[in-house]
């Protein structure tokens, strides 16, 4: 991982006694904290820093939702998500979530979006994990004849739902993923 320990915020706490790396892998990196409390106390916390990452709630003009489904090693299975991926880390810098959000668009769906607002950005799993995802809602969506090419190591496939269809899949527990059914919730109460 190719990110400096200034740009990573559990590494700045004021109430850090000592840190010991780990893991240092190709997306994360695994610490053992030492940290003192309010309290005085010295706790120990294994914290895991992980690249940010843009989400996108892409809307075509018929009102239908992009998704992508794609096998998750993690968990043994193929999953339904909003199109998303890691930001770039390159000079020193993590790549604008905005621009990481419309690369991830078009690499994912072959889309491109004429129009792209923030909505909110958020943590998926605080008491350990510092990845922050930004989520997007892009509309004024235009196929590419010649997207950007999928990451090396993905293979997604893209579909499109109705707000009837979403709910049915939400309904029979067939979407799992957190920060599809957060993007989706904001979506079908529009």
């Amino acid at each position: 991982m190719n990110v400096e320990n200034k740009d990573i915020n559990f590494l700045q706490d004021d109430r850090m006694v000592s840190s010991e790396l780990i893991f240092d892998g190709a997306i994360l990196r695994l610490y053992h904290n030492q940290l003192k409390l309010d309290s005085g106390q010295i706790v120990s916390r294994e914290l895991i820093h992980h690249q940010p990452a843009a989400a996108i709630l892409a809307v075509t003009s018929e009102n239908k939702i992009l998704l992508v489904k794609q096998y998750r090693p993690a968990i043994v299975e193929d999953i339904y998500e909003v199109p998303a991926g890691i930001l770039d880390y390159h000079d020193s810098a993590t790549e604008v979530a905005e621009v990481g959000a419309l690369r991830e668009l078009e690499e994912e769906t072959g889309y491109q979006a004429k129009r792209i607002e923030k909505i909110a950005s958020f943590y998926v799993t605080p008491g350990y994990l510092n990845e922050e995802i930004t989520l997007f809602h892009a509309s004024e969506l235009v196929k590419v004849d010649n997207p950007l090419p999928q990451d090396a190591d993905e293979d997604v496939t893209v579909y499109e739902f109705t707000k009837a269809e979403i709910k049915t899949m939400m309904a029979k527990g067939e979407i799992k993923d957190l920060k599809t059914l957060y993007a989706l919730q904001i979506w079908l109460n529009q």
